[in-house]
């Protein structure tokens, strides 16, 4: 039986995206999100200077993968420490608890979430970028109570704070 698709193809150059926030000291450039790919994934494009790190955190309704474009991460994954430089992939399938940490002078990643619907958390709580010079810290980073609350309705349990290096 044959369906019909309402999703269209599009295509954006380097420096576009639907979404382009600051966030956490970096940088995320949403490419697709679920309302172009029909709920089927997301990608964002994330680029993070050295140090930048997730807090160890839970996905509950997605698989997530990392592809290493530019620099060095260390990620941790269920408790196991992994080394991805560029050309380097990481899948991480949901429920397994994982976190980054930046160990280049930059680190730029292309971020996949499927189901689509957790990049819609980066633009709830990300400043929009309007120059090219990032905001100060302490607008761009909420606190951490502020990012549990809010990655709860998208599925993301916060188990703690990034992984120590």
């Amino acid at each position: 039986m044959a369906t019909t698709s309402t999703i269209s193809h599009y295509i954006l150059s380097a420096d576009a995206g639907t979404a382009d926030v600051w966030w956490k000291t970096g940088r995320i450039m949403i490419k697709t999100a679920g309302e172009e790919t029909g709920g089927r994934f997301s990608q964002v494009e994330s680029v993070d200077p050295r140090g930048a790190a997730t807090p160890m955190h839970v996905h509950l309704n997605e698989e997530e993968t990392f592809f290493v474009l530019e620099g060095e991460v260390s990620f941790v994954l269920d408790g196991r420490r992994v080394d991805v430089a560029a050309g380097g992939f990481a899948f991480v399938p949901r429920g397994t608890p994982h976190g980054y940490v930046v160990r280049s002078e930059q680190a730029r990643m292309l971020v996949t979430f499927s189901p689509a619907g957790f990049e819609e958390a980066f633009v709830d709580l990300g400043i929009p970028v309007a120059t090219s010079e990032l905001p100060p810290a302490d607008t761009v980073l909420p606190p951490v109570e502020e990012i549990v609350r809010a990655f709860a309705p998208y599925g993301c349990e916060i188990l703690g704070p990034p992984p120590a290096l």
